[in-house]
């Protein structure tokens, strides 16, 4: 065999392993769960788990009114107009106070148990930490594939952060 037909041998069989397999099915990498908001629901969408936690896509916080706001170019979605979340991190920041939600001041929050994470083209964050700091209680059935969040029953009992947030999307009069 000549040189150059042992190269092209070996060009093709190398190209052939490095190149990428097509993309799967989203609906094959991820389940579908169904979002509920106290006992109404919402809609269904793609989730993911990672670290234990449950992750869900953007679409899924608007459902729940929280206006989620993506800047790929800085890398952070804000949420709720009170919450800035890292979309290559598990920082998240309250924005402003609560007299004065939605500023561009930021004071770091307890950091996320899960980072972020972006899959099939979708930003994912962990539902049941960021519905925390906006004291919502968060269930997850996995087996139903639901997941339902409730809304404080009593407002009062709410720190005044969480309140200025609520009130800002309308989840609290």
């Amino acid at each position: 065999m000549t040189r150059l037909v042992r190269f092209g041998l070996i060009a093709s069989v190398l190209w052939l392993g490095l190149t990428p397999a097509p993309p799967r099915a989203q609906s094959a990498d991820m389940p579908q769960v169904r979002v509920l908001l106290n006992s109404r629901e919402l809609g269904a969408f793609p989730a993911a788990i990672s670290g234990g936690r449950l992750l869900l896509p953007l679409p899924a916080f608007a459902s729940l009114g929280w206006r989620p706001l993506l800047d790929p170019h800085n890398g952070v979605v804000d949420l709720a107009g009170c919450l800035r979340v890292r979309t290559t991190g598990r920082e998240v920041f309250l924005i402003g106070g609560p007299g004065v939600i939605g500023v561009r001041t930021a004071s770091a929050l307890e950091p996320l148990p899960v980072a972020a994470q972006s899959r099939g083209g979708r930003t994912f964050l962990p539902a049941g930490a960021l519905a925390a700091f906006l004291g919502y209680a968060v269930t997850f059935d996995r087996g139903a594939a639901r997941v339902r969040f409730t809304l404080p029953g009593d407002p009062a009992k709410l720190d005044p952060v969480s309140e200025a947030c609520l009130r800002n999307i309308g989840a609290v009069p």
